[in-house]
């Protein structure tokens, strides 16, 4: 029988994944609560610490607004950059939440990707806005099989979406061409020097 205490003394330590946001405007703090949340939940599981580190944007504000956002989660104060290279610099952080403008996701996406260090990804969508930076994004993954990019398209996880999709799948419906939803929900809110694209 173990003396009490050498269990606990035995258990292996929790593996812990650090991240890092770039963009930390509306989406960004998003993210930031539910990394925040996961946070919380893993740490009653035991079997991965989540931390945020980081937060990279240009506009001073965005950054403000994220920092106090981390205090009142009661997360430790994340260190701040003013752009995504300086947070890949600075080594403290495994994956990257990227929740910058639509029109900058395929630079970022490309130093990220191109950066010696592996770093997990996951970019709001859209994954770029051309068909042409997509390809290239999705090629130079390819060739990076130490990290994960992932492309934020929450709705399919959904149940209702869920659900829509296995009826597809199953056939009942036949041959499906096309679906149309629309989303009810508050209007797009303005966005740091950017129109809602």
């Amino acid at each position: 029988m173990a003396r009490e205490g050498v269990g606990a003394a035995m258990a292996p330590a929790a593996a812990e994944v650090r991240y890092g946001i770039v963009g930390v405007g509306m989406m960004g703090r998003e993210h930031l609560h539910n990394l925040a949340h996961l946070a919380g939940e893993v740490e009653r599981e035991q079997s991965v610490r989540v931390c945020v580190t980081c937060l990279a944007d240009p506009h001073p504000e965005s950054l403000l607004l994220g920092l106090r956002l981390a205090a009142e989660l009661g997360l430790p104060p994340p260190q701040t950059f003013s752009g995504h290279r300086e947070l890949l610099d600075s080594g403290l952080c495994d994956a990257v939440v990227v929740s910058s403008p639509n029109m900058t996701h395929s630079e970022i996406l490309m130093d990220i990707i191109g950066y010696a260090k592996p770093h997990h990804v996951l970019v709001e969508k859209p994954l770029c806005t051309t068909v042409q930076d997509c390809e290239k994004v999705i090629e130079a993954a390819k060739h990076r099989p130490d990290i994960l990019v992932q492309v934020g398209l929450e709705y399919r996880y959904m149940p209702p979406v869920a659900k829509l999709i296995d009826i597809v799948k199953s056939g009942t419906l036949g041959q499906v061409r096309m679906v149309a939803i629309r989303e009810h929900r508050f209007p797009f809110l303005v966005k740091v020097r950017e129109p809602n694209l």
